[in-house]
């Protein structure tokens, strides 16, 4: 076992309040590939309590290959209609019957598609879809996904790593991370907008910048300069709001391709509220971290959450573990990052190293106890059902309040 613990004196990676300078990206529920999570993750969810039901236990799965497939909208300068419908694609693995007994799964993947388009998408009635199955349940063990009884299921008496990897939680969120669910939050509250928003914050010492790319939704404007004027007025009103919490410049830049002419469907003007109406597509993992943000300062590797088993696999469980292990952390000693390491097949009381840097200093030992009890956990699953990471808008006023509170 080797543990690294580093405390505020040591030497140390900084953690990224700290940095000169940090870069934090979100892509909003509407960005293709944050559909592509969404529905793998509600996917999972539904499948999952299925097995509970008919199996009493969650069945073998895999739904993180879910592909989002753009469509094709024709527009007129005001409107417009699909004439290529978007496709959803679930692959991966997946357990399809129990002692024999068919599973509901294509029944599942489809409305659990249906219902997350439907939310993320506040045009999704005018968009055609296509949903396409490419599941298998090919594997070198008979019965791994087609279970004889919940004896081919090995990981139900001791859940353990089904794989090498390096999972990273952090807490709480930097003022950068709050910041660009903040932009997606205030701008999505708009009846005019749509979802597939994209938020890029840069802090470069006490001054931010955040860039903000914001879709018209059809049916609520008419022209280029109507729509430009209520992004610049929303704008305005977000910057007054941070001017009073946040210390130094702020500089909100938006729809940086827009313009005040021509006609409104030339501008990111969409039917669903997506650029999938352009034909742009979406994958799981390629988008937000399951802190909802892309932060390359917190030294995450590229382990996708979203449809991955809940039960036990390390991609889910372990970064749970980590989120949870560094909220632990964060509560006794402020600002850190927990970094966990499991080999394929470990308990996940034994990974293989942990590493933990705080911002203020902890008592030699302490926080690695409060790690170490974390991993002793396993009431995972209840909730990872939940939806804990399931894409979602946050409420604005909720993310005000945090931003008076995260470090800066």
């Amino acid at each position: 076992m080797s543990t690294a613990t580093h405390a505020a004196s040591g030497q140390r990676t900084p953690l990224p309040h700290e940095l000169a300078v940090e870069v934090v990206e979100r892509k909003g529920v509407g960005h293709p590939d944050t559909l592509a999570d969404g529905i793998a993750e509600l996917a999972s969810i539904r499948y999952s309590r299925h097995c509970l039901d008919v199996a009493g236990a969650v069945l073998h799965h895999n739904l993180d290959k879910v592909a989002v497939l753009g469509g094709r909208a024709a527009f007129t300068d005001t409107d417009g209609v699909y004439d290529r419908p978007l496709r959803v694609i679930f692959g991966g693995r997946i357990s399809t019957s129990f002692a024999g007994r068919p599973l509901l799964v294509r029944e599942i993947l489809e409305q659990a598609a249906v219902d997350h388009l439907r939310a993320a998408l506040p045009g999704f009635d005018r968009v055609r879809l296509e949903i396409r199955h490419q599941t298998t349940d090919s594997s070198k063990f008979p019965h791994w996904f087609a279970p004889r009884s919940l004896d081919d299921l090995p990981e139900r008496s001791r859940a353990f790593s089904n794989d090498t990897a390096y999972l990273v939680g952090s807490a709480p969120r930097t003022a950068a991370e709050t910041m660009v669910l903040l932009a997606e939050a205030w701008f999505r509250r708009q009846a005019w907008a749509g979802s597939d928003i994209k938020a890029l914050a840069v802090r470069d010492g006490k001054d931010w910048t955040v860039t903000v790319c914001v879709p018209a939704l059809a049916g609520h404007l008419a022209t280029s300069a109507a729509f430009d004027d209520v992004v610049t007025a929303s704008a305005r009103e977000l910057t007054s709001v941070l001017a009073h919490r946040l210390p130094g410049r702020v500089q909100m830049v938006c729809n940086t391709r827009g313009s005040r002419t021509g006609p409104i469907s030339a501008q990111y003007f969409t039917l669903s509220g997506s650029a999938v109406d352009y034909g742009e597509d979406g994958l799981v993992g390629r988008g937000n971290a399951r802190i909802g943000v892309i932060n390359g300062a917190h030294l995450a590797g590229n382990e996708a959450t979203f449809g991955k088993n809940p039960a036990y696999h390390v991609g889910k469980v372990g970064g749970w573990l980590a989120d949870m292990a560094a909220r632990a952390v964060a509560e006794e000693f402020g600002p850190c990052r927990v970094g966990l390491l499991w080999r394929n097949g470990a308990a996940y009381d034994q990974p293989a190293s942990i590493e933990i840097t705080t911002a203020n200093e902890a008592p030699t030992g302490q926080a690695e106890e409060l790690v170490r009890a974390t991993l002793a956990r396993t009431d995972w699953l209840d909730d990872l059902l939940s939806g804990r990471y399931l894409p979602k808008v946050e409420a604005v006023e909720d993310l005000l309040a945090d931003l008076d509170q995260v470090p800066r």
